[in-house]
């Protein structure tokens, strides 16, 4: 019987994982036993191995967004495995010092471990690891995550993938839109980006098809600003989501940016009379504002990323000696306790489970039709028995502004279901986008 992708991630990570837990949990245990005093004199216990991993972060852990979650999950490890783990980061490096600043760690101390926690890092994970060959890194996101490295045995890739949560937050838009235009403001055009945003825009379009709106979908436009350039800027990022609502009537703006700032800006106008909407990115915006005594009315849903289970995962096997060169990229159902599709009326979309998954949903202003077809689709992406990019889908090439090279043209043929390597490789928009560069 052929295994999966997914079959594959779950076994050997059920069974490293229990083996490092197996360790780990008798040495919990044993800590933790109440003896008798004895007068004589007993062997002392020897001090359980150590293991050391750095964490390299491109923006401030309080962005609320990318490094924020990373960060909690850095932590929660900590946590968890105190015993024997010594965990240490750095935030808010530059791509271009990542090299030099990572060089002088692993100059200065002894690492077992570094987490390059972010796409632009790639270069410095590649001239670094040869040199540091009893080190293993692990770089997170990127075209050529596996390619790239693909000769370098201390080199493993992950990443929590959320194209599938945007072709969700995309029906959500979709579904409540008046103006029938939805937007999207992006940090970079890189691959990882493009293909979230086309997720958005498809799943946008269904919405408004779901709710008969829009002529069936036909005349929704979704509008894409230049990027911004930065991963975390947000001053620019509210700049491009007034652009978007005052030029060009958007009243639902997603984003690829490291902090509140747009759903902030949502919220502004919402306060105003003007409804506009938009999502948590990364980590949970809402609960955030909750937790503040804000009640956010602009907040749809949203993806989140949980990279708790990613890292332990690794550092189990890295512990127990079960270390292996591997690419994890996971997606809706993985590393969640029950792997397998639930019914609508039992969905757990918009809970807490995995790597990724939906952020609370707004009931109160999604139609219960597209509520019904989120969770119905949440389920079924579990087993992949529907994904976003299945043809006939048609787009037209880009440069790194958005600006189109080509006429429309069609990228993916009826029935055929895009596998990763063109997902990885994405670099075309999906004809519904309008891109003001």
């Amino acid at each position: 019987m052929a295994i999966t992708r997914r079959d594959f991630i779950r076994l050997a990570g059920a069974g490293a994982i229990g083996l490092g837990l197996g360790l780990i949990g008798g040495y919990w245990l044993k800590s933790r036993e109440v003896t008798a005093p004895v007068h004589e004199v007993t062997p002392t216990t020897p001090a359980p191995r150590k293991i050391k991993a750095l964490w390299i972060y491109v923006g401030p852990i309080t962005d609320i967004g990318w490094t924020a979650a990373h960060h909690e999950a850095k932590e929660n490890v900590s946590r968890n495995f105190a015993a024997w783990l010594e965990a240490k980061h750095i935030e808010k490096v530059s791509e271009a010092e990542a090299k030099s600043i990572i060089e002088v760690e692993l100059r200065r101390e002894k690492y077992d471990a570094v987490f390059a926690a972010s796409y632009g890092f790639k270069y410095a994970v590649a001239e670094l690891a040869p040199k540091y060959p009893d080190v293993k890194f692990y770089h997170c996101s990127g075209e050529w995550e596996w390619e790239g490295f693909r000769n370098l045995p201390n080199v493993t890739t992950y990443f929590a993938e959320f194209y599938q949560l945007y072709y969700l937050n995309g029906i959500a838009a979709g579904a409540v839109t008046g103006s029938c235009r939805v937007g999207y403001v992006p940090a970079f055009l890189i691959p990882e980006v493009v293909r979230h945003i086309n997720a958005y825009a498809l799943g946008a379009v269904y919405g408004a098809k779901l709710m008969g709106k829009c002529g069936n979908g036909e005349k929704l436009e979704v509008y894409v600003t230049r990027p911004l350039l930065s991963w975390f800027n947000p001053d620019k990022a509210r700049e491009y989501a007034a652009y978007l609502v005052e030029r060009y009537d958007v009243d639902v703006i997603a984003f690829t940016e490291d902090s509140t700032a747009i759903l902030d800006k949502a919220e502004e106008y919402m306060a105003q009379g003007k409804k506009v909407y938009s999502f948590s990115h990364y980590s949970n915006m809402y609960e955030y504002y909750r937790r503040k005594g804000i009640i956010l009315k602009s907040h749809l849903t949203g993806q989140i990323a949980d990279w708790t289970p990613i890292y332990a995962d690794l550092l189990i096997k890295l512990y127990v000696g079960a270390y292996r060169k591997e690419d994890i990229w996971t997606r809706i159902g993985d590393y969640t306790d029950i792997r397998w599709r639930r019914g609508v009326e039992e969905s757990t979309a918009g809970l807490p489970e995995g790597t990724v998954y939906l952020a609370p949903l707004n009931t109160a202003v999604i139609p219960p039709k597209a509520v019904y077809e989120i969770k119905r689709l949440y389920e079924d992406m579990k087993e992949l028995l529907f994904e976003p990019f299945t043809g006939p889908i048609r787009g037209y090439i880009i440069d790194d502004e958005g600006r189109p090279q080509e006429g429309v043209k069609l990228k993916v043929e009826p029935g055929v279901r895009l596998s990763r390597d063109d997902l990885w490789h994405m670099k075309w928009f999906y004809e519904k986008i309008v891109s003001p560069a």
